[in-house]
């Protein structure tokens, strides 16, 4: 999981200062710390997205004009696994579990081979098309 930037507050430049300093020295589990050393941090909030999504669609378009016949199918299923993505799309495989997870890529079920999870060039490609299109005008 990726970090998310850390703020931290003065507590000093706060109307309630005084009242938290007030409270925290009544209360005996503070009574031996140093309060002027007391901080607040706050994690940013943020929506999930794909950090370079140009890139990963320009790695899997290259991928597959340059090695197509490379591609393993059956029955004009592909059988692509994670690993496989993951190299083409030029990111980790714990990146592709991320983005997996985040709902920005959707594995198929296979149709023939029981509980074997696939990928479609095409479809994630419209995946990472889609995506890069509801986020174009957060960039802007």
């Amino acid at each position: 999981m990726p970090r998310r930037k850390q703020t931290t507050i003065n507590l000093k430049e706060l109307e309630a200062y005084s009242t938290l300093i007030e409270e925290l020295r009544n209360n005996p589990a503070y009574a031996d710390k140093d309060l002027s050393t007391l901080k607040i941090t706050v994690l940013d909030s943020y929506e999930a997205t794909i950090k370079d999504v140009d890139k990963a669609i320009k790695h899997l378009q290259h991928y597959v004009v340059a090695k197509k016949n490379t591609i393993e199918t059956f029955q004009d299923e592909q059988l692509i696994n994670r690993a496989r993505l993951a190299k083409m799309l030029g990111i980790s495989r714990q990146t592709l579990t991320a983005w997996i997870n985040k709902g920005f890529i959707t594995p198929l079920k296979s149709k023939y081979l029981p509980d074997y999870e696939t990928f479609n060039t095409d479809a994630v490609l419209q995946e990472l098309n889609r995506h890069k299109e509801e986020h174009f005008e957060e960039r802007i």
